[in-house]
């Protein structure tokens, strides 16, 4: 009886492991895009978006451990960028565009073609 308890466990703890690789070990594709940074909302409930080229605009985000800050991205409001990031198709809720949110890692400021 205790054995086959053990190998029960066992069996689950492998397949929850294995549940969880598998999720972690997916990873959206990074993007480089060209656009604009614009602002949303109305003071003080403003949020930063980034309107791309084709038209699509994404709601900014900036992880917490890169060198980059939202400020920075924000000083170049209205100037055409080429940013590189992972699109997340998340778009409910307050301080949200139609297009997603779009989780910048670099960026560098353009001239236009």
């Amino acid at each position: 009886m205790n054995k086959l308890k053990f190998k029960s466990c066992l069996s689950a703890l492998l397949a929850v492991l294995a549940a969880g690789l598998l999720f972690t070990s997916y990873s959206k594709p990074v993007q480089n895009l060209r656009g604009t940074i614009k602002f949303y909302g109305n003071s003080p409930f403003e949020f930063a978006g980034f309107e791309s080229e084709d038209g699509k605009k994404y709601t900014i985000e900036v992880e917490e451990k890169e060198d980059l800050t939202l400020q920075d991205l924000t000083a170049h409001s209205g100037e055409l960028i080429e940013v590189s990031g992972k699109i997340k198709k998340k778009n409910k809720g307050v301080n949200s565009l139609p297009d997603g949110h779009i989780i910048i890692d670099s960026y560098s400021v353009t001239l236009p073609l």
